[in-house]
């Protein structure tokens, strides 16, 4: 039998469609596998864990087929140490059972660093080590120096904290800085749009102070502060020219919107007389 006979024979004719039949069902065959194993077991949700201890974790999670890793530990005040801070998945989200969640805990101490040198140095420089080393920048005192915007002190909780000394992270420190004379005056600076880290930089170069801080009735949580704006001050450069060093400069921050749309007059007062 020829080729183009055996083509054209019902034997061919046959084993053609049965091999096209059995490549069908095997491609539903496996269709059907893939979808059974996908589907295996309901999807469950993330229950919210914030604020729960690790075994209390364990025990939720349990119950829901899910296992959990603690991915990092950091501290905060606001807090209970030990609980947790965050997690992913986050609450809500639907996951397939044997699921991971990593969740950040309260670290149960604050973790210590050393003191760091901010003496002979300028602010602006201190600063900028302040916030490097973990630490917060809070507000500036001025003596008399021949060494103007120098720092002279280095202070935390009222007292001066020796360099090396094991200090905890996020703490709050003091500066001294040197001033040429006594009841030298400096401009108001305009503060209006700033970040509270750009106020303090500026305030600090003016060889002012940072007074009251106020956040408005916009924020309504911890984690919305270092996003807020300020939009109103006191003393006002509007209002007022010129105020001696180391005069505080109370601030109002808010990140609603509105507030910060329209600019306030920035003319100040004209105390020349003519």
């Amino acid at each position: 039998m020829t080729l183009k006979e055996f083509l054209k024979s019902k034997t061919f004719k046959y084993n053609a469609l049965a091999a096209v039949g059995i490549t069908i069902f095997l491609i539903v065959l496996n269709m059907l596998a893939l979808r059974i194993y996908t589907d295996h077991g309901e999807s469950v949700e993330i229950p919210d864990l914030k604020g729960k201890t690790s075994r209390e974790v364990k025990a939720i999670l349990d119950n829901l087929d899910l296992r959990f890793q603690i991915q990092d530990s950091v501290y905060t005040q606001e807090t209970a140490p030990g609980t947790v801070l965050d997690h992913y998945p986050k609450a809500g989200m639907k996951v397939k059972e044997n699921r991971t969640v990593f969740i950040t805990l309260c670290a149960i101490s604050q973790e210590m660093i050393p003191m760091p040198q901010l003496t002979d140095i300028s602010h602006r420089q201190a600063t900028n080590l302040i916030e490097s080393s973990g630490l917060i920048a809070g507000n500036i005192e001025y003596k008399p120096s021949e060494f103007p915007n120098l720092v002279l002190e280095q202070k935390a909780n009222g007292r001066t904290v020796r360099v090396g000394e094991m200090i905890p992270k996020g703490t709050v420190i003091d500066l001294v800085l040197g001033t040429d004379s006594n009841g030298e005056t400096s401009e108001v600076p305009t503060l209006f749009g700033r970040s509270l880290a750009e106020a303090r930089l500026t305030i600090g170069e003016a060889f002012l102070n940072v007074g009251t801080i106020t956040y408005d009735e916009s924020f309504t949580s911890e984690d919305q502060k270092d996003k807020g704006l300020i939009w109103k001050q006191s003393p006002d450069p509007a209002e007022v020219f010129e105020v001696t060093h180391g005069t505080p400069i109370d601030i109002w921050l808010t990140i609603d919107p509105t507030k910060l749309q329209a600019k306030p007059d920035s003319v100040k007062i004209d105390n020349s007389f003519f």
